[in-house]
């Protein structure tokens, strides 16, 4: 939680204020998607989705509406996941998917973690527009398991602007690039 506190803080402040009252969000686990949910409980009147256990409460404390996916409890991430979570997810249609990720680059989305990839492509193929949230250490970097392809993807929001090969291929997929301002 602490490794890139500063900027992660950062993207969550800006990312909150893309989406406004009566939005329906998925959120899935991640310390940038925790920081974003913790400006996100500003709003009211939000119908947020998720299998972190740290993000429902936070949000659901400021009184907006909150759906927990079940499944298999995993205490060292405090998420759940498994196909009970998958199969839980197919129940709910979104606005919004906003999903934190392992490594981009040129070739997409990617993650260290099956059952986290498995949730975040379940949650993205239930909601209309995807929103990846990310520090710049993700980027230029590989991972085990491919999520998404970057033409997935309507918004990303970073700290820092990615590498001329990546935003080449960014720019070709359509993807909308917010870079936020350092503090």
């Amino acid at each position: 939680m602490n490794e890139h506190a500063q900027e992660k803080r950062a993207i969550g402040r800006y990312a909150a204020g893309l989406f406004c009252a009566g939005d329906s969000i998925f959120i899935d686990t991640g310390t940038t998607t925790l920081f974003f949910a913790r400006e996100l409980a500003q709003h009211t009147r939000l119908t947020v989705i998720t299998n972190s256990l740290p993000i429902a409460g936070c949000i659901g404390e400021s009184g907006n509406r909150v759906f927990m996916i079940g499944g298999e409890y995993r205490p060292d991430s405090t998420q759940n996941v498994g196909t009970l979570a998958l199969e839980q997810i197919t129940r709910f249609n979104a606005e919004h998917a906003v999903i934190t990720i392992g490594a981009l680059n040129e070739d997409g989305a990617m993650d260290f973690s099956i059952e986290e990839a498995e949730v975040a492509r379940a949650m993205i193929a239930q909601a209309r527009q995807l929103t990846v949230i990310a520090d710049s250490s993700k980027l230029e970097r590989r991972g085990l398991f491919k999520v998404f392809p970057l033409e997935r993807i309507d918004r990303l929001v970073i700290d820092r602007q990615p590498g001329p090969e990546l935003l080449a291929a960014l720019e070709k997929a359509g993807v909308e690039v917010h870079l936020v301002p350092q503090p």
